[in-house]
């Protein structure tokens, strides 16, 4: 009995010092004694010299199949990467077909001047959220601080500044994609922490896009908004903002460039009937897709209470155990049930907080941008709506005036060669030169649909270019930090099968 006994604990301290202390994997090594041997998982049917043998084997198979393993990952990456190549060969000779067909004219506008901000990479955060006192007669809210380097700007700010600042970037840069912020939906939860916590996530978010706008950069508005220290001296150039009526005529944008393009292309239509559906029924998919992770979040929370309940009455079987039973074994039993459980509960608590984290807030964001997007379409959608109006009002107005038969009315501006006669004869002709005031303001009218249509394209593709950079580096950031958890979960549930197996060993 004693010589079997030194023979499995040879065996053990063979696996352990071969199998378990080389990190190699255990359930990869049973399942190769399996192919083996049938009922090759159990100990007892191997002799020590069997064992070293199939431990030798198992070594070197395991070596070829890392190596197969790197030589398939290599060929993938390689036509990955020709495929990419590919691709980008594709999206090259689009873009440059596409610029030929649209009709583009370039007007002059006012040009801004360059601020600090501009030419540097600039990293603006938003951090330790604190809840105010609004005192008797105020409400209490919430200050996030923000820091703006390399520059050393430091300030605090409210949400409703944040959203202010959204408004008053759309007010003075019309057709500008303007990143989203997070809903101003609070409800019971306006003061949570776990709620501020993400909804400052959503704002880092929405800081960082902008200042990568270098436009936006050159505004007194962001300057004041990531600058100005002294609250009142905020509100009031705020206010000032708010107070001002920007031109809405193209000539007077700003921007660094000075110049503002326009395009009216008859594919232009096509194109925003069409972008309209998509942003339409992806906000429809995404709200699928998030009503599936809340789901399967929640489904994670439910495991995880369970694992604590299980893991208390095994505490407690363990620690009676230990003051009235006084059992060793049962006692060992009970301990490792209880903290296997326990490991299996913290495991699933990472994997469900990566969820939150890389997927469920990831869609929202992206939901979210899809829907400023969309605000982008309407406004233009507004503009076009404005210049058909404006454009059949003076049709209607040139039908009474033609109709009346008087000249001195026709308004013709200071149109020196007009022949009078043809002017009543000729309906076309008249149409052509009558009502010059109405169709100056038309002609702005068609210049900001025109801006607003090559914009929308322009903004467009940057935000699909964002949004697959965005997506694919948040996937890698989900698999870098999901894949340790699968292996605790593997090493948990190996670490049960050991003390199982050594269990049922010491039983026989």
């Amino acid at each position: 009995m004693e010589s079997l006994d030194n023979e499995i604990q040879a065996k053990q301290a063979l696996l352990q010092n071969e199998i378990i202390n080389k990190s190699l994997d255990k359930t990869s090594f049973i399942n190769y004694c399996l192919s083996k041997k049938e009922n090759g998982d159990d100990l007892n049917n191997w002799t020590l010299s069997e064992l070293e043998e199939i431990v030798k084997e198992f070594v070197i198979f395991q070596e070829q199949h890392n190596q197969n393993t790197q030589m398939l990952s290599n060929k993938i990456e390689e036509e990955d990467n020709e495929l990419k190549k590919e691709n980008l060969e594709k999206i090259e000779k689009f873009n440059a077909e596409e610029e030929k067909v649209l009709k583009e004219t370039i007007i002059q506008c006012r040009k801004l001047e360059k601020t600090e901000l501009n030419g540097k990479t600039i990293n603006v955060t938003i951090e330790n959220p604190k809840i105010i006192d609004g005192g008797i007669f105020g409400s209490n809210y919430v200050l996030y601080e923000i820091h703006t380097e390399p520059i050393g700007w430091s300030v605090s700010r409210r949400y409703s500044d944040f959203d202010l600042l959204r408004i008053l970037l759309s007010k003075y840069f019309p057709s500008y994609n303007i990143p989203p912020l997070p809903n101003k939906k609070m409800g019971n939860r306006r003061f949570d922490m776990d709620f501020i916590l993400k909804r400052m996530k959503f704002l880092n978010l929405f800081i960082k896009n902008v200042v990568k706008n270098e436009d936006f950069k050159a505004s007194e508005i962001l300057i004041a908004f990531l600058s100005y220290q002294d609250r009142g001296k905020f509100e009031s150039k705020f206010k000032e903002f708010q107070t001002q009526i920007p031109s809405p005529y193209v000539e007077d944008y700003k921007n660094l460039e000075g110049i503002v393009k326009i395009s009216h292309d008859e594919v232009n239509q096509k194109y925003f009937t069409n972008i309209s559906k998509y942003f339409r029924l992806q906000g429809q998919i995404f709200q699928k897709l998030n009503l599936s992770l809340k789901n399967f979040y929640n489904n994670l929370t439910i495991t995880c209470n369970d694992l604590t309940e299980v893991y208390k009455y095994f505490d407690i079987l363990h620690v009676l155990n230990t003051r009235v039973l006084m059992k060793p074994t049962i006692t060992k039993t009970y301990e490792e049930l209880a903290a296997f459980f326990d490991n299996w509960k913290k495991v699933l608590i990472k994997q469900k907080e990566l969820v939150k984290n890389h997927m469920k807030d990831f869609f929202k964001y992206i939901n979210l941008e899809g829907k400023a997007y969309t605000e982008l379409i309407e406004r233009r959608e507004e503009l076009e709506n404005k210049y058909n109006s404006e454009y059949q009002r003076i049709i209607a107005k040139k039908e009474k005036l033609y109709a009346a038969g008087d000249i001195s009315k026709f308004e013709l501006g200071d149109s020196k060669v007009v022949d009078n006669e043809r002017l009543l004869r000729d309906k076309n002709y008249a149409f052509d030169r009558m009502c010059q005031a109405d169709h100056k303001e038309l002609t702005k009218i068609l210049n900001q649909l025109g801006y607003a249509n090559k914009m929308n394209i322009m903004e467009l593709k940057k935000m699909i270019k964002e949004y697959s950079q965005s997506f694919v580096e948040n996937i890698k950031n989900f698999d870098i930090d999901f894949y340790p958890t699968i292996n605790d979960l593997v090493g948990t549930w190996s670490n049960m099968e050991t003390f199982v197996m050594s269990s049922s060993i010491a039983n026989s």
